[in-house]
């Protein structure tokens, strides 16, 4: 895969769309966050760009990081380091991210859709912090990210149960800033990223900058301290179990081992 297959680049009216281009369910490896972050980077340098709008084409916005055999995060031995660094390249972009999301944001989907400053979502959106149904420990800097949007009691409540919110639940407690119609999700997020762009830019990227202060630098020692503990439990029996119940679509069955 390439980043032109894999990533749709375009800008118009001053608002960078940056639309992932794996569906139905646009799962991740580490080429394609690598692929984001360097769009990120070039929108930075583009003084002809003043938002950005992160977007999917298919079924969901990110159903997760694809561990089938025909991607090379299950085929690497350590795929999360190279996954990580590029991750963190994404809380380091000066401009602000708008995220549309349709379908659903699992997992490193919901991590990827925290890397935006806001989300718009549908009644069809879903989100989760699934990670525990599959006998791993969170990643993406989502220790961090998602107590910050949705405060840490709800954080928690997703993280430990890995229930899976519905658009309506997620727009109640602040997971998603618009709710909105399926039709509408990708829309909505230009028109807010096209408001933006009528501020003066250098004044939102500086408040952008003092509101977003550290963010990137917590997101960065927290990854250390995830991947050490996916590393821990990837090797475990549980692990192994919720994968292979994952893609079989059951319920998984954990020992404790």
């Amino acid at each position: 895969m390439s980043a032109e297959i894999d990533l749709k680049v375009s800008l118009e009216n001053q608002v960078g769309i940056v639309e992932i281009n794996r569906p139905p369910n646009n799962h991740f490896d580490y080429k394609l966050i690598s692929y984001i972050a360097d769009s990120f980077d070039n929108f930075d340098k583009d003084i002809n760009c003043r938002c950005i709008v992160l977007c999917s084409d298919g079924k969901h916005f990110c159903a997760g990081a694809n561990f089938g055999k025909d991607r090379d995060m299950q085929d690497k031995a350590d795929p999360y380091s190279d996954l990580y660094s590029q991750a963190v390249r994404l809380f380091k972009n000066k401009k602000p991210v708008i995220a549309a999301v349709q379908g659903g944001a699992i997992g490193g989907g919901l991590g990827l859709s925290l890397v935006a400053d806001f989300r718009i979502g549908c009644p069809e959106s879903r989100f989760s912090a699934n990670f525990s149904r599959l006998g791993f420990h969170q990643g993406f800097g989502t220790t961090v990210t998602l107590p910050r949007v949705i405060g840490p009691q709800n954080a928690a409540m997703m993280m430990l149960t890995g229930r899976r919110l519905k658009g309506q639940e997620a727009f109640d407690i602040g997971l998603i800033d618009y709710l909105v119609p399926l039709k509408e999700v990708r829309s909505k997020a230009i028109e807010l990223a096209e408001e933006i762009s009528e501020a003066g830019p250098l004044a939102v990227q500086s408040i952008r900058a003092t509101i977003r202060a550290g963010l990137a630098e917590q997101v960065e020692e927290i990854v250390s301290w995830e991947l050490s503990e996916q590393v821990r439990l990837q090797s475990t029996k549980d692990f192994k179990e919720g994968i292979k119940a994952s893609l079989e679509r059951r319920k998984p069955k954990f020992e404790g081992s």
